[in-house]
């Protein structure tokens, strides 16, 4: 009768260890889609912030795309690709296409082969 109680005993540990390693597991999967959607939520935060500060930039300039280039980028940076280093965000690249009249089209990638971000239009004051 003794052995009986032992093995019942060792059967309910090994299954509250089972629970247990598939809680852990789910709460494991919950917390890194948690990350990856603070991640994804930065950078959106960050690429609006650099197109608004890009349309700023082209705005006061009246339309001069090349200054945009020069203040928001890294050296070498063209109009066709600002690139954009960020201590706490990584890189991102924007590029600004001038669709003619003083109208622009800036676009917000997280990097060259990263999709689209965040794209706003903007009209150059004059």
């Amino acid at each position: 009768m003794k052995g009986s109680r032992s093995g019942l005993f060792l059967m309910e540990l090994i299954i509250a260890l089972l629970l247990f390693a598939f809680c852990a597991g789910v709460c494991i999967q919950i917390f890194q889609s948690a990350n990856r959607e603070t991640r994804a939520s930065q950078a959106l935060s960050k690429s609006v912030f650099l197109a608004t500060s890009a349309a700023e930039i082209y705005k006061a300039s009246g339309g001069d795309s090349f200054r945009v280039a020069a203040e928001l980028g890294t050296p070498g940076s063209t109009p066709e690709a600002i690139n954009i280093e960020t201590p706490d965000s990584g890189s991102f690249v924007i590029k600004l296409t001038e669709t003619g009249s003083g109208h622009a089209d800036i676009d917000v990638y997280a990097s060259y082969q990263e999709p689209l971000i965040y794209t706003l239009s903007v009209k150059a004051v004059k």
